[in-house]
């Protein structure tokens, strides 16, 4: 047996429940260090894992004076999913941001934009060494959003990166005490080297540890960590890789969602998967900036070891959300430059 949970809200219970069944298990203290992104970045930081550099915030009023043409990123320290999350550049943009995220958090950080590509960690730890089971890759809507596109697994892997992510990560859990079970990590790769953003003690969500591995030919991240603890074998690997790859259908705003038009051509490409809907018709939807305007994500299982990242941003722009204004319907095209953060 083993005790796994998909969300961070489940985390906290993973230890006692484990601890109960008789189950190994992760401490409490080490989770915990590992859910307040302050506490794990300063932990990090003095492990010699790089993190990116920041203040710590706790009103508008308390910002210090900033150089008004670099571009900072401010996200709450007890939020998930890109809630909250703006990339912003000036004193008023950045104090805007503070405020929102304190709706999410009552503490909030305030730190440098990494440029590079983003990567998607999932592994686990197992008598305290961290192995990995699938590296992804995310792009994001440009500033001041930060809201998660499309991305997914690539047909053909990196030794070399993902050795470098292996042993950020195992400093990263001895630097924590993150002894037994899974865990995710949001990474980038900048030109100055590896940058660790925030782990948690779980895979990513369904949509990449189950839908997009298993499109990519690889068996399900909770399956590699079954397999580990000996509960079950994994099953008979695919003949040969493919890049498994997710696309998110957003909303441009708020309003009540009339139709989805063009859903239905995405479906006859012939990669695709399944369709995952969080939305239909009569929804109503919230602002983008915090993945409440997410209508669903479509996963696909594209052949070739070609860079098919464009090609997943010409399916999104042929997908549009019908939005019902109060006073008349608008159609909404999701078409959002993606820029790799």
């Amino acid at each position: 047996m083993a005790v796994l949970t998909s969300t961070d809200l489940g985390v906290a219970s993973v230890p006692p429940v484990a601890r109960a069944l008789g189950l190994p298990h992760a401490s409490s203290e080490s989770i915990a260090a590992m859910d307040d992104k302050l506490e794990a970045k300063t932990r990090l930081a003095r492990a010699g894992v790089s993190v990116p550099r920041g203040l710590l915030i706790g009103s508008a009023a308390g910002l210090p004076c900033l150089d008004d043409g670099a571009e900072l990123v401010v996200k709450p320290v007890d939020s998930s999913g890109s809630r909250g999350v703006l990339r912003v550049r000036g004193r008023a943009a950045i104090a805007a941001a503070v405020e929102q995220a304190l709706g999410f958090s009552d503490r909030v950080l305030v730190e440098e934009c990494i440029e590079g590509a983003h990567l998607d960690v999932n592994g686990f730890v197992f008598g305290g060494r961290f192995e990995l089971v699938a590296l992804g890759h995310r792009f994001f809507s440009p500033p001041p959003a930060c809201v998660p596109l499309y991305g997914g697994i690539p047909a053909t892997t990196d030794p070399a990166l993902e050795r470098r992510v292996t042993q950020a990560m195992q400093r990263a859990v001895d630097a924590l005490d993150y002894r037994h079970g899974p865990i995710k990590a949001d990474a980038i790769d900048s030109s100055s080297g590896l940058v660790l953003l925030e782990l948690a003690a779980r895979f990513h969500g369904d949509v990449f540890s189950y839908h997009t591995m298993h499109a990519a030919g690889l068996a399900p991240a909770a399956f590699h960590w079954l397999a580990r603890s000996g509960v079950r074998g994994l099953p008979t690997p695919m003949q040969s890789r493919r890049t498994g790859a997710w696309l998110g259908i957003f909303a441009r705003g708020a309003a009540t969602i009339e139709a989805l038009e063009g859903l239905d051509a995405l479906r006859s490409h012939a990669g695709f998967q399944t369709w995952i809907p969080r939305l239909g018709c009569g929804d109503r939807v919230g602002a983008p900036t915090d993945n409440r305007a997410l209508v669903g994500f479509a996963i696909l299982s594209l052949e070739g070891e070609a860079d098919v990242w464009p090609e997943l941003e010409r399916m999104r722009e042929r997908v549009t959300v019908v939005l019902r204004s109060a006073h008349a319907s608008t159609r909404q095209s999701p078409r959002v430059v993606a820029t790799a953060q």
